[in-house]
C-alpha cells in the first residue's frame, strides 16, 4: 500500500470518530502527503477547520525567536555568547548568564508559567514586557547558569527584549519582515489580543461540550509563546530550514545543536522512532500543537489543533508508524449499542497504580459520562458510547477523544474491575471507591 494511501485509511477511522480536531499537514521529501482541516475552527458560527486556518502555536514561536537572534549574530549586533546583563544591565546575575543560555533554557531562572498564581490569575491580566521580566528578575535562580537545562519561558521574555533593543523593531515587526516575509509567510504574525486577525480559529476546552478555553491576556507571550501561523506556512518554514535562506549552515547548525539534555534553541532534538527528529510542542488557552522533522528521512508532520485536551504529540508519532508503515493499531468504530444498566456503572473509582488518576462515572439525561483529570491536571467531561455488551464485560469508547472503558462484571452481576485506556495507550485497572 503506498504511503497516501496508508496515511488516508489511518485519518479516515479517526475523523469518522470525530477524534480530530485542528489542521494536518504531512510532507515527504518535499511534496506535501495531506493537508486538511478536521473539526470546528469556530463552534459558535459553524465554521470548519481548514488548511489555510490560523491557529496561536505556544511555545513553537520560540524556535522564530531563536532565528531572530541568531540573525543579529550573523549580522554582528549582538554574540549569542555574550552576557544578557550587556544589553539588559539592570538585570541581577546578568553577568553570570549569556544569550545563548536563555536559548537553551540553561539560565536558571525560574519558568514564570510554573508560578502558582499565573494559571489562575496572572495569565488573565495585561503586562509589558518590562512588567514581566520584573516578575520574575529578582527570584533565586534554581541552579547556576549554564549547569543545567531546564524548560523555561522567562529566558525567551529575555530574548525578547534583547532583540528589541538591539534590532530596534518590535517583536511583531522584526519577525514580520525577517522571516515572515522573505519566505512569503503572510499568514503568519505575533498576536496582540487587540487586531482582528482573519480566519484565526477560537481555542476551545471540553466539558460534555466544547466550551471557550481559560482567557488568556496576548500582551506578554511574545517572544516565548506569542505567535500564530497556518500548517502551510510552517511548511514554508521547516523548508527554509533546510537551507541557507535566513542564516549561514554553520549558525544553523550551532542553533540545532542541543546543549543539556536534549534542547538545542527553541527545538528539542531527539529520537522518536528509532529516528533523529527535531520537534517542539506548545499550548496556549485552547490551542496545541507540535512540529515533528525527521531531518534524515525528510518528513515533516505539522498538527495545529484548537482543541486544547487533543494528544497532538501522541496522534502524531502514529501518523509517524504510518509513513514508516510501522504496525499501528486503529481506535474501534464508533457504533453505539443500547444499555441501560447505568446505575451499575454509575460512581468513583481509583487505579491501582496511579492515586492520582480518579475516574468519575455519571450519568444525566439517559446519557453516561466520564470525568478525568488531563495535562495540568485540568479536568475534561467526555460523554461514553456503548460499543459492546455481555454478562462478563460492558466496553465504552468516549467521544471527541480515543479513549476507551472496559467494565468487568462479577458472576453475581457486580462491576469487579474498570480497564482504562487513555489516548496515549496508557493502561490503567481501577476499582469502585
Amino acid at each position: 500500500m503506498r504511503t497516501e494511501e496508508r496515511i488516508e485509511k489511518w485519518i479516515e477511522r479517526y475523523e469518522e470518530n470525530g477524534y480530530l480536531n485542528g489542521s494536518i499537514l504531512i510532507a515527504a521529501n518535499g511534496n506535501i502527503l495531506l493537508n486538511k482541516g478536521f473539526g470546528m475552527a469556530n463552534w459558535e458560527h459553524a465554521v470548519p477547520n481548514k488548511p489555510t486556518t490560523k491557529f496561536r502555536i505556544g511555545s513553537l514561536t520560540k524556535a522564530f525567536t531563536a532565528m531572530g537572534i541568531f540573525q543579529l549574530h550573523e549580522e554582528g549586533r549582538l554574540n549569542v555568547d555574550d552576557c544578557v546583563g550587556k544589553y539588559l544591565p539592570d538585570f541581577p546575575n546578568g553577568d553570570k548568564m549569556t544569550i545563548y543560555h536563555c536559548l537553551t533554557s540553561t539560565t536558571g531562572i525560574p519558568n514564570y508559567t510554573s508560578f502558582p498564581d499565573f494559571w489562575s490569575k496572572t495569565m488573565r491580566l495585561p503586562m509589558t514586557l518590562n512588567q514581566l521580566i520584573d516578575s520574575f528578575k529578582h527570584l533565586e535562580l534554581n541552579f547556576e547558569p549554564g549547569s543545567k537545562f531546564e524548560y523555561s519561558s522567562s529566558g525567551y521574555a529575555l530574548l525578547t527584549a534583547i532583540l528589541e533593543k538591539v534590532s530596534a523593531m518590535s517583536f511583531a515587526a522584526y519577525i514580520q519582515s525577517k522571516i515572515c516575509l522573505p519566505l512569503g509567510m503572510n499568514n503568519t504574525g505575533c498576536d496582540n489580543g487587540v487586531d482582528i486577525i482573519p480566519d484565526l480559529a477560537s481555542g476551545y476546552a471540553f466539558w460534555e461540550k466544547p466550551i471557550h478555553a481559560a482567557y488568556a491576556d496576548l500582551s506578554f507571550p511574545l517572544g516565548a509563546y506569542g505567535i500564530y501561523s497556518t500548517t502551510e506556512d510552517l511548511f514554508l518554514w521547516d523548508q527554509a530550514l533546510k537551507s541557507t535562506q535566513l542564516l549561514s549552515e554553520e549558525l544553523m547548525g550551532k542553533m540545532f545543536t542541543p546543549n543539556f539534555s536534549s534542547y538545542a534553541s527553541g527545538w528539542v532534538v531527539s529520537d522518536i522512532l528509532g529516528r533523529k527528529c527535531m520537534h517542539h510542542f506548545g499550548d496556549i488557552s485552547g490551542f496545541c500543537s507540535n512540529f515533528f522533522r525527521f531531518v534524515d528521512e525528510e518528513v515533516t508532520i505539522i498538527f495545529l489543533s484548537n482543541m486544547n485536551f487533543t494528544p497532538v504529540t501522541h496522534l502524531m508519532r502514529e501518523m509517524a508508524k504510518v509513513i514508516f508503515d510501522e504496525e499501528v493499531t486503529l481506535p474501534l468504530p464508533i457504533q453505539p449499542i443500547d444499555f441501560t444498566d447505568t446505575e451499575l456503572i454509575v460512581g468513583k473509582y481509583m487505579t491501582e497504580d496511579d492515586e492520582s488518576k480518579i475516574l468519575k462515572i455519571t450519568s444525566k439525561n439517559g446519557e453516561i459520562y466520564l470525568t478525568v483529570a488531563k495535562t495540568y491536571g485540568i479536568l475534561y467531561k467526555f460523554k461514553l458510547l456503548p460499543v459492546s455488551h455481555d454478562a462478563s464485560k460492558t466496553t465504552f469508547l468516549t467521544e471527541m477523544v480515543n479513549e476507551q472503558l472496559s467494565f468487568y462484571y462479577s458472576s453475581s452481576g457486580e462491576v469487579e474491575s474498570v480497564e482504562y485506556k487513555d489516548f496515549h495507550d496508557n493502561r490503567y485497572i481501577a476499582y469502585k471507591d
